[in-house]
C-alpha cells in the first residue's frame, strides 16, 4: 500500500466515523424527543382520566416547566380533548358543545 492509498484510505475511515457519530447523535436526540413527547402524552391522559387529586399537576410543578413544555403541554391536551369529543355520541357532544357555549356566551344561551 502506497502512502498516497494510505492517506485516502485514513481520510475515508475518518469521514466514516464522523458520519457514524453523525447519525448516532440524531437517532438519540430522536429518541429522547420521543420519549419526552409519550412522556407528555401520558401526563395529559392521567389529568384527564384519573379522577383523585392525585393525578393532577401542582401548581408548583408546573411553575418548574419552561414556557415551551407549558405550551407543548397545552397543545397535546388540546389534542386530546378534541380525541375524546369526537368519540362522543351526536346528543351527548351537542349538550356538551350546548354546555361550553353558554359558558363561553352566557348572554346569548341566557335568552334561548
Amino acid at each position: 500500500m502506497t502512502k498516497n492509498e494510505w492517506e485516502q484510505d485514513s481520510e475515508h475511515q475518518e469521514l466514516e466515523k464522523k458520519a457514524f457519530h453523525r447519525g448516532y447523535r440524531a437517532g438519540a436526540k430522536a429518541e429522547g424527543e420521543a420519549s419526552k413527547r409519550v412522556e407528555l402524552l401520558e401526563k395529559a391522559l392521567l389529568e384527564f382520566v384519573g379522577y383523585e387529586d392525585e393525578w393532577l399537576q401542582t401548581k408548583s410543578g408546573l411553575m418548574r416547566k419552561n414556557k415551551a413544555d407549558l405550551v407543548t403541554q397545552i397543545i397535546y391536551q388540546r389534542q386530546l380533548m378534541r380525541e375524546l369529543y369526537n368519540h362522543l355520541d351526536d346528543d351527548v357532544s351537542l349538550k356538551l358543545r350546548t354546555k361550553v357555549e353558554s359558558h363561553i356566551w352566557p348572554v346569548t344561551h341566557s335568552e334561548d
